[in-house]
């Protein structure tokens, strides 16, 4: 067992330099991209922290306490490790759902409708062409990272912050990173009714090294599971805690597009 750290690390912590080492080789295991383990809390480290926290608070606080939450989970199994390559696909067992999307609420149809407008007037199985004028005016197609996307211009805006974190604390998924789509109009995987979230132009199908992981087995790639608590530090919730399990999927959560609204709207 780890021993415990005698003071706070992070954010207005006590920052003890053993105690910050400590911390940053956890960091480092967990495969967040620090530097060296130097015993100063930096910036880099005070920002992987929150984006850890992100995974199982809602609200992070870029602090480590001795004994607290954020040390438990810290100082937990320890997870296998991820190297270039096949490893990063490999799959594992879907997290525990109170680990995941912490504070985050997927949003569905009846909300996206009432607040968006319906994106066409007619689905269905395949993707097909947004016809809804006024929504296509907030919609944009760009460069982010290595993510060639067409979407919700807020949806990007956003997007390009979560890949530039994920550049930063996990170069190697960053540098496999793919996408099978994000603006889409049509039916949820399944069905002739629910229409997918893609079709705002809101949600997108993440590839590591080509391959997406496989939809409703209840095991995720290891790769995403180093991502998804960046990817709900900015808002985004993980198609992993559906009831099907959607490992590959990211959405913006209601609260996300809550703030998206004004700028949709105006």
């Amino acid at each position: 067992m780890i021993q415990d750290i005698s003071g706070s690390v992070g954010e207005g912590g006590k920052n003890f330099t053993p105690d910050v080492v400590k911390v940053q080789n956890l960091l480092l295991a967990r495969k967040f991209r620090i530097g060296r383990p130097d015993g100063v809390c930096g910036e880099r480290t005070k920002a992987a922290i929150k984006i850890f926290q992100g995974g199982f608070l809602n609200k992070p606080d870029g602090r480590v306490d001795p004994g607290g939450v954020t040390w438990r989970h810290l100082t937990a199994q320890k997870p296998a490790p991820a190297t270039e390559g096949g490893r990063l696909t490999r799959l594992v067992p879907k997290p525990v759902k109170s680990t995941i999307n912490n504070g985050l609420q997927a949003v569905g149809n009846s909300y996206m409708l009432q607040k968006l407008g319906n994106p066409r007037e007619s689905y269905s199985a395949d993707c097909q062409p947004m016809t809804n004028a006024t929504l296509r005016k907030s919609v944009a197609s760009d460069v982010v990272g290595p993510l060639k996307v067409t979407g919700l211009k807020p949806a990007i805006a956003s997007l390009r912050q979560v890949v530039d974190q994920i550049r930063i604390l996990q170069p190697q998924v960053f540098q496999g990173l793919g996408h099978a789509g994000m603006l889409c109009c049509r039916w949820q995987r399944g069905s002739t009714s629910a229409i997918s979230n893609h079709s705002w132009g809101s949600a997108i199908d993440i590839k590591i090294n080509g391959i997406l992981d496989p939809r409703g087995d209840n095991q995720v790639q290891f790769g995403l599971t180093l991502i998804a608590p960046i990817f709900n530090s900015f808002g985004w919730y993980w198609g992993a805690g559906f009831p099907t399990e959607d490992g590959m999927h990211f959405e913006a959560s209601r609260s996300l597009v809550e703030s998206w609204l004004p700028s949709l709207t105006s």
